[in-house]
């Protein structure tokens, strides 16, 4: 979890299935890294997926973001410490799965 601060409010950003949930129900289509539009729509997504109070038109947020490149670096800083987080715990479990018991 990280927290990220827009017009003077703090919200919260997890990684979480809402995310992506919300993305789809958004835009119709599953996300796919790759596109910038899509990682700013998943941007988007992830602060009204984990914010009761966020509420803003797509439009102002883009504002805010071209205003300020800080928010949408601190949100790609988020997403590449989350997949690195998973691969690592991905990693760890593929190695204790690994080994075997030796038998005598």
């Amino acid at each position: 979890m990280k927290k990220i601060i827009i017009k003077n409010v703090e919200y919260i950003l997890k990684n979480i299935l809402k995310n992506f949930f919300v993305y789809e129900e958004i835009t119709g289509k599953a996300f796919v890294f790759g596109k910038l539009i899509d990682e700013y729509i998943l941007f988007y997504c992830t602060l009204i997926a984990n914010n009761e109070t966020f509420y803003m038109p797509f439009s102002e947020f883009i504002d805010l973001c071209d205003a300020d490149p800080g928010l949408f670096n601190a949100y790609k800083s988020f997403v590449v410490d989350e997949l690195t987080l998973q691969q690592q715990t991905a990693e760890a479990g593929n190695k204790k799965g690994s080994k075997k018991k030796k038998t005598r």
